[in-house]
């Protein structure tokens, strides 16, 4: 695994990695990936530009290939606690994780799905995505193993459900619908999911 997508061991190049991930997070959310520099995220990290390098060879990139790696550990982690907690029905649970998850941090979307960066920005991009992809579907996985449904229908449902959030969530961000419309939205999936599985 490529040290810039995962945290350093070290405790000094783990602060700066950090701290650096921690400042593009509040940049890329308020000003956008292209629009914030490099010098930016140095000066909000409190790290010099030497260290942002040799933290992050391929620069801004980099950052942002690590960040959404970081983002997915997050989520992954976040839904494992959920369906371990759950004692019931798992797929409400996983719903409302995800759910909350999203609320919590609106710019994951977007940095998970890697949206502002190619390959030819940095030979981690590839690299990023198959993490962000495999630890995502690990969540998958689990809740289809956690589900007291069969395979196929639980993995069918979680899909399903995924697919729906996440369309959500996009209609959201390119304006096409409302918070108000899109929290209504998701009340009828949620009830209607709370209908297929048997709870009410």
């Amino acid at each position: 695994m490529t040290v810039p997508l995962i945290e350093p061991t070290d405790r000094r190049r783990r602060r700066t990695h950090n701290a650096v991930l921690d400042a593009a997070a509040g940049l890329f959310a308020t000003r956008g990936f292209r629009q914030t520099s490099v010098d930016e995220l140095a000066r909000l990290a409190d790290v010099a530009l030497s260290s942002i390098y040799a933290n992050f060879p391929g620069g801004k990139a980099d950052v942002y290939a690590a960040l959404a790696c970081r983002i997915a550990r997050e989520h992954a982690q976040e839904m494992a606690d959920a369906i371990s907690a759950v004692d019931g029905p798992v797929e409400l649970a996983v719903f409302d994780a995800y759910l909350g998850f999203h609320a919590r941090n609106p710019n994951a979307f977007r940095i998970l799905g890697l949206s502002d960066v190619g390959s030819g920005d940095s030979e981690l991009v590839d690299e990023a995505r198959r993490m962000v992809r495999t630890l995502l579907a690990g969540v998958v996985d689990e809740a289809v193993a956690a589900s007291a449904l069969n395979a196929r229908a639980a993995r069918t449902e979680a899909l399903r459900l995924w697919g729906t959030v996440n369309g959500m969530i996009a209609l959201g961000a390119q304006g096409f619908a409302s918070t108000a419309e899109i929290d209504e939205l998701l009340a009828v999936v949620r009830s209607d999911l709370a209908s297929r599985i048997g709870v009410e």
